[in-house]
């Protein structure tokens, strides 16, 4: 945690808080809270990273079909299954278009 932390502070001091580098860090930390249960701490990650990887990848971009399946594991995991399967027909339609 401390170097997802260390990382996530570098890059977006170097390079600003909506690079794609930040996503990168944003990523590993919410993973890690989310397999560490604190699904309180990994879901505002989670938002931040979606918008950020839908502004600067567009959004039908595989990162973002991937991160939505995250957080779909995430909303399941907190209860919110109609939320979850919910974002999860948003990814397989994102990787339905990028397969066409």
């Amino acid at each position: 945690e401390p170097l997802y932390r260390r990382a996530l502070a570098i890059f977006e001091t170097a390079r600003g808080p909506d690079h794609p580098d930040v996503g990168e860090s944003l990523a590993g930390l919410a993973v890690l809270y989310r397999l560490q249960d604190r699904y309180a701490e990994a879901e505002p990650l989670y938002q931040r990273l979606l918008a950020l990887l839908e502004k600067a990848l567009g959004p039908d971009h595989q990162d973002v079909a991937a991160t939505l399946e995250e957080y779909a594991e995430l909303l399941r995991a907190t209860g919110r299954e109609a939320q979850a399967a919910e974002i999860e027909a948003r990814a397989r339609a994102i990787r339905a278009r990028i397969a066409a």
